[in-house]
């Protein structure tokens, strides 16, 4: 079963200004210049987030296909992208285990290659399912920058030291064979090392921001609490990480604390919340 399975909302709250669609549609135009229809592929498409993003923007003829394990995420994926006019077909299959059989002119994926050990692997396979000068398009952050992108007005979140915590945590699951939640800034390089051609890195402008005085604040910062995994914080009296093992007992409980003290402030506060994703996409022709 896919560990992804109850995390639709999750998903949806987290993509919400995830990325600006007019800048995406000049890099289409603009940097990637393509003008005719393409064959798309996304490794992890889980609801259709990328399809959302991309298609709408792409040439008229264009095709979707969407691979992804968890078949709660497909059936909301299939429910939901029933509006377009144009060829969608979804696949269930976990990523490490699916050989490419088609081949495609575009293949993509969006905030997946952190969550799983060896991206790299990964990416060859994006690689492999694409044709002679086919393109690769990575969405992805990159741990450090996101949250040095989060301003909360009613809370000094920086001055907790809670992203040094959160760099020992990752660093011990990354050297314990876990995931790497640095690959976002590392994919270039990755590209590069693969064989690809005239890679570049761009990053989505997009950024958060809800404030005390719009009409419908309750409601954008409950999202922007579900996107921060803030309720299941309050909801844990240990709190979320599993792997905070690696951190002394007394950062545990100073971790714990932070976790509960941002949360709490979030959730029941009325401040200003800024978040910038800044999330990097990395691009290269095969």
């Amino acid at each position: 079963m896919s560990a992804w399975n109850d995390k639709l909302e999750f998903l949806k709250s987290i993509r919400k200004d995830w990325c600006n669609s007019d800048y995406i549609e000049f890099l289409i135009q603009k940097v990637w210049r393509i003008e005719k229809p393409v064959n798309v592929v996304d490794f992890g498409c889980g609801y259709g987030y990328l399809c959302d993003l991309l298609m709408p923007l792409l040439p008229k003829g264009s095709t979707y296909t969407g691979i992804d394990n968890s078949e709660k995420l497909l059936e909301a994926a299939r429910e939901h992208l029933e509006k377009y006019e144009f060829n969608v077909k979804l696949i269930n299959a976990d990523l490490r285990e699916y050989v490419p059989v088609e081949k495609y002119d575009l293949a993509v994926c969006n905030a997946v290659l952190r969550h799983i050990p060896n991206p790299k692997e990964i990416l060859k396979k994006m690689i492999d399912s694409v044709i002679e000068n086919g393109m690769i398009a990575c969405f992805e952050v990159d741990r450090p920058i996101e949250e040095a992108g989060l301003f909360c007005s009613a809370i000094d979140n920086y001055s907790l030291g809670q992203a040094e915590y959160y760099r020992k945590i990752c660093e011990y699951e990354y050297n314990n064979g876990g995931r790497d939640y640095r690959t976002g800034i590392k994919i270039p390089q990755f590209m590069q090392e693969l064989g690809l051609n005239n890679v570049g890195i761009r990053m989505n402008d997009s950024v958060k921001f809800v404030s005390p005085t719009m009409e419908e604040y309750e409601e954008k910062r409950k999202i922007f609490a579900q996107s921060k995994g803030y309720y299941e914080v309050l909801e844990n009296a240990e709190g979320v990480s599993p792997l905070v093992s690696v951190l002394t007992k007394e950062e545990q409980e100073q971790f714990f604390e932070n976790q509960r003290k941002i949360a709490s402030t979030v959730v029941c506060g009325n401040g200003y919340l800024i978040q910038a994703p800044c999330v990097l996409i990395s691009y290269g022709w095969k």
